[in-house]
This record gives structure tokens, C-alpha cells and sequence, in this order.
């Protein structure tokens, strides 16, 4: 097992990326905290990889409070006694152009998807340091690399999540602290799986520009993030690993040489 005798916190993990990341984590060793606003999705998620024969423990935290940030990295502490992988994964998703958006929405878009990471990592390196070793991950996205049309905070905080990683990684790297991030494309989790059958159309469309020609699984991610909190990354930090399907590979012109992906 890649991950034996280590213990692992996923923020956002009641569901979608981070569910599949805590079960993977587990199935490969780790002590895994379940943490998400959803007291019932962390529960679920913990009980399976009990049931599965992991170790797991829920709980409900807001992160966009500080304090139940802290106490999410106290929790894991004193559950299993030390803390090597912190998967920084929760999102709150507001849609609008930048013109249109309120204050609030953008100041929670800000607080839950990057104050947040760069808080739990603060908290998180206070205990990794000492132990002189520890594994961070954030989840940026393609969002973070590029522009969208309507998602203009989340364009935003995604590109502060990247940055935030590299600028962790060069700082902490001497002390034995890894900080990576995964960039995801369009994958299905429950908001995207919402999205397809409201909008069924447009999700067709966005499949479409992907050249694999599908959505990602949660599980697809979940098999980079155990890549990067592995040991068979002790030497990648500071990087951003891009699974898409190929989505930021093409420029989104069309082909001058007639036909298309299937070509």
C-alpha cells in the first residue's frame, strides 16, 4: 500500500472529487479525515471506507470560517496523531458575468475557494514542518489557466490557487513540504451532473470540445492526487497537473484541414 501508516484530510469530501479522492486514498493505506459542509455526505463517505475496510472519520466543517478550519487540522491530530496529506478541495460556485455579480457572491467565492486553501495550508504546515514532512494538494482547474464565459470569481480563485501552490511549494520545499496541484477539466460530479440535465444541450456542446470527447470521473482525479501525495512524487512540487481530456491542448479554432476530432 502506497500510503500506509498515513493520515489524510479532504476538505469537500462529502461527494464528487473528493469523495472519490478519500475513498482512493484509503484503499491505498491512509487514515483519511471525510471533511464537508454536508454532515450527511461526510458520514456516507466515511462509512463506506469503513465498510470497505479503511479507516475513516466525518466532519462537518464550514471553511469559510477560520476557526473551523483550525479545528478540522486539530481533529485529525487528535484522531490519528499526526497529519501527512492535506487535499484542499471545497468550492462554492457562483455563476454570472463579472459585471452582474454582487459583492457577497464574490467575497464568498474568494473566502471558501482560496482564503480557505491558503488557511488550512497555514494550519496544516504548523503541524507538517515540525514532522518534516507532509504532502499538499489544491484543486485548481482548467478555469484557472484560461477564461470562461460566466465564471469570472471562479476563473479568478482558481488562478490565485495555482499560484498560492507554487508560491507554497518554493517556500517549504527545504523544510521537507511538497504543495501540487491538480487542474481538472469537465468532470462529473454532482453540480456538472445537475448542469446536464437542466441544460442537457449545452452539455452536449461542452463535451464536444473535449478531444477524448467525454467528461472526466471523480476517480480520474482521485488517481493524480494519490500520484502527487504519493512517494513516487517526492521530487514534483510546485507543479500543476492538467487532466482534461486534452480540453487546453486545442486553441478552440476550428480545423483548417476540413473535418474534426473524429477525422
Amino acid at each position: 500500500m502506497r500510503l500506509k501508516d498515513k493520515v489524510a484530510l479532504i476538505s469537500g469530501s462529502g461527494s464528487g472529487i473528493g469523495e472519490a479522492t478519500a475513498k482512493r486514498l484509503a484503499a491505498e493505506g491512509a487514515s483519511v479525515v471525510v471533511v464537508d459542509l454536508n454532515q450527511d455526505g461526510a458520514t456516507r463517505v466515511a462509512e463506506e471506507i469503513r465498510n470497505a475496510g479503511g479507516k475513516a472519520e466525518a466532519l462537518h466543517a464550514n471553511v469559510g470560517n477560520p476557526p473551523e478550519i483550525e479545528n478540522m487540522i486539530k481533529f485529525a491530530v487528535e484522531k490519528f496523531g499526526r497529519l501527512d496529506i492535506l487535499h484542499n478541495n471545497a468550492i462554492r460556485l457562483y455563476t454570472g458575468r463579472v459585471g452582474e455579480m454582487t459583492l457577497e457572491q464574490w467575497r464568498k467565492s474568494i473566502d471558501i475557494g482560496l482564503t480557505a486553501y491558503w488557511y488550512a495550508t497555514r494550519c496544516a504546515l504548523a503541524v507538517m514542518v515540525p514532522q518534516r514532512k507532509g504532502a499538499i494538494v489544491n484543486t485548481g482547474s482548467v478555469s484557472g489557466l484560461a477564461g470562461d464565459y460566466g465564471l469570472g470569481a471562479y476563473n479568478a480563485i482558481k488562478a490565485g490557487v495555482i499560484n498560492v501552490t507554487r508560491a507554497t511549494a518554493i517556500e517549504y520545499a527545504r523544510k521537507g513540504i511538497r504543495c501540487n496541484a491538480v487542474c481538472p477539466g469537465i468532470i462529473l460530479t454532482p453540480p456538472i451532473l445537475k448542469s446536464r440535465r437542466a441544460l442537457p444541450e449545452i452539455a452536449q456542446k461542452s463535451e464536444q470540445t473535449v478531444p477524448m470527447g467525454r467528461c472526466g470521473e471523480p476517480i480520474e482525479i482521485a488517481n493524480v492526487v494519490l500520484f502527487l501525495v504519493s512517494d513516487e512524487a517526492s521530487y514534483v512540487t510546485g507543479t500543476c497537473i492538467v487532466a482534461d481530456g486534452g480540453l487546453m491542448a486545442h486553441t478552440g479554432m476550428p480545423s483548417v484541414a476540413g473535418g474534426g476530432p473524429d477525422w
